[in-house]
């Protein structure tokens, strides 16, 4: 285990004598004893100005350093409903070492006021699985998003992005948790500031004070809530905070219809950017790039040490389960995913793996040798890992539906050159001649590299990217000796689909371009591995595509230049990772806070 990664450990339902919520670790209430939403609505809302400071906003953003029980966002977001001025959207970003589960944070919120109800209710619905990393939520059709870190905050306030206009400072007591209120606690706040941000607080420490000040803020003190003598209000020092460039008004070019385009121009669209997709694949219609490809798996991956690769598998999958869910049931079937171990020591291995992450049960679960997939289904021959939030993919459908949005223009062309000039990019296309956009996005996979090579000839990461082969084929069902329903995985993988039939793969580095009967003999022999099947198992169907890689197995996501922005190298993993780097290029056109950790999107650099 890396000194970086950190357990997430839960917190337990705990009440005083007098019903009110207390924290099982550090002894203190969740919030006053006068109640909880009075106190969002003076020391939170009030001290920082709202809601007059977002009205007739495009968008306003608060952060808040301890999310507790969510009291304070569903006060705010109550107030910004109630609100006929209210600003087009509100991003509220929070931090919670702590979280409960979704069963515990219901008792927790039992006391909700009845107003409240519907809003806390919705809170639940959605409430993410207990697992490390940023997680977002959208609510009121996405005009309302919450963007949660589970974790420690001072970690958490080191990878977070945002541009935060108002600040709720809200953790316990510094006597009992002083990490909610330190002076490097405060540095990376004012990092994520926007000029003239607020802040507010219940605690009114000198110290605390002091650190605010040392910081950047001008502070005040103020008549506290109910019992507090004071409170504090501050307010940015002038020159101090970030801003970003605007938002695009025009529509956003994007080279490539594969995973990784459409999943950007959905994730545009949903904030309301336009764009238009390139790609000569087109003219065979919108899911030509995975034409015949039946079924990929969305099967996360693990790592003992929590590895850059399994978070960015961890909050892709995630991130496709609640962007994608439009399509859930057509294009995305949850199946879930069991990765078996192929010996007893790498058995073993995998249990420690999974005890020592202490990941919630919901998001990855070990079993034992010997346990069942299911009725009828076989038993488990070393141990393995069994992911319910797997995902049975049908490419072509998914890229059809994330292409049909209103806001997307796909053409069918090709694109030649790329060129920057007076501040905007020239895109030199075979059909269209020249086409000039504010951005750019370059998700065409391994072509990217002749595109870009004149414009980043020093980016040595993306420019050592590889092309590799590989097939998959279909069997029918009665090849196999059992019919699992989940999907297998080890050194191949079995893909159920309709019709009593079975995507297996796969294959890498295939010398011919094309679907080959050695290939397909290669697949037969790692499905082998996993169930016993015949070896001399025909292919009813078979798919053959490219994948472009790097070495370290990450892609490449990031901005190679103001407008120009790089998202390529998805290698196996492309549809697990589409969601969440289409999210990192969206939200960053779009001003949102970020949904990719600070030191996760370095490892993804092109450079």
């Amino acid at each position: 285990m890396t000194r970086a990664f950190q357990p997430l450990v839960p917190a337990k339902p705990m009440f005083t004598d007098q019903g009110l919520a207390c924290s099982d670790r550090y002894d203190d209430l969740y919030h006053s004893a006068s109640g909880a939403i009075s106190q969002a609505a003076y020391v939170f809302l009030a001290g920082n100005g709202l809601p007059e400071r977002w009205q007739a906003k495009e968008q306003f953003t608060i952060l808040e350093t301890g999310f507790g029980l969510g009291n304070n966002f569903l006060a705010t977001w109550a107030a910004w409903r109630d609100d006929p001025l209210r600003s087009k959207r509100l991003h509220f970003v929070s931090f919670e070492a702590h979280p409960f589960s979704a069963t515990d944070l219901a008792l927790m919120l039992q006391p909700t006021p009845e107003a409240l109800r519907p809003l806390a209710d919705q809170l639940l619905a959605q409430w993410p699985v207990l697992v490390p990393g940023i997680h977002r939520l959208e609510f009121d059709a996405a005009q309302v998003t919450l963007t949660v870190y589970f974790g420690e905050i001072g970690q958490g306030s080191k990878r977070m992005q945002c541009q935060a206009d108002a600040f709720y400072l809200d953790g316990f007591a510094p006597r009992v948790n002083p990490a909610m209120w330190s002076p490097e606690l405060f540095g990376q706040l004012v990092r994520m500031a926007a000029p003239e941000a607020t802040a507010a607080t219940w605690c009114s420490a000198a110290q605390v004070r002091r650190d605010l000040q040392n910081a950047g803020f001008m502070v005040e003190r103020h008549p506290g809530f109910a019992f507090k003598r004071h409170m504090i209000r501050a307010r940015l020092r002038p020159n101090l905070g970030r801003t970003y460039a605007p938002k695009p008004t025009q529509p956003v070019l994007i080279v490539g219809g594969g995973i990784a385009g459409a999943a950007t121009a959905y994730a545009l669209a949903q904030r309301g950017i336009a764009s238009q997709v390139l790609d000569p694949l087109f003219k065979l219609g919108l899911g030509a790039a995975h034409q015949g490809h039946e079924a990929v798996a969305m099967t996360p991956l693990l790592t003992s040490d929590d590895a850059p690769r399994a978070r960015l598998s961890r909050a892709g999958v995630l991130r496709a389960w609640q962007r994608w869910q439009p399509f859930f049931q057509s294009s995305l079937i949850p199946t879930g995913s069991v990765v078996q171990a192929l010996t007893a020591l790498e058995a073993k291995t995998l249990a420690k793996t999974i005890l020592e992450l202490g990941f919630d049960s919901d998001w990855v679960q070990y079993r034992e040798a010997g346990a069942s997939l299911g009725d009828g289904q076989p038993s488990i021959r070393y141990g393995a890992a069994y992911f319910p939030k797997g995902l049975t993919v049908n490419p072509a459908l998914l890229l059809k539906q994330l292409l049909s949005h209103p806001l997307i223009t796909p053409i069918a062309d090709t694109v030649h050159a790329l060129h920057s000039q007076a501040g905007l990019w020239q895109v030199q296309t075979a059909e269209q001649g020249i086409l000039t956009a504010e951005q750019v996005v370059v998700a065409n996979a391994a072509g990217a590299k002749t595109l870009l090579a004149p414009l980043v000839p020093k980016a040595t990461r993306l420019l050592s990217m590889d092309e590799l082969g590989g097939q998959s084929s279909v069997i029918a069902a009665q090849a196999l000796t059992f019919k699992p329903k989940q999907i297998l995985a080890g050194q191949g993988y079995i893909v159920p689909i309709a019709e009593q039939r079975y995507v297996v793969g796969s294959t890498y580095e295939t010398t011919e371009m094309g679907v080959c009967s050695s290939a397909h003999l290669q697949i037969m022999q790692k499905v082998s591995a996993l169930m016993p099947v015949a070896a001399d198992t025909p292919a009813l169907t078979a798919w053959f595509g490219q994948r472009a890689a790097l070495v370290d197995h990450l892609p490449v996501l990031d901005q190679a230049q103001p407008g120009l922005w790089v998202n390529v190298g998805y290698g196996s993993h492309g549809f697990s990772w589409a969601a969440l780097a289409a999210d990192f290029i969206s939200t960053n056109l779009a001003l949102e806070p970020a949904v990719l950790e600070r030191d996760l999107s370095r490892a993804l650099y092109l450079r």
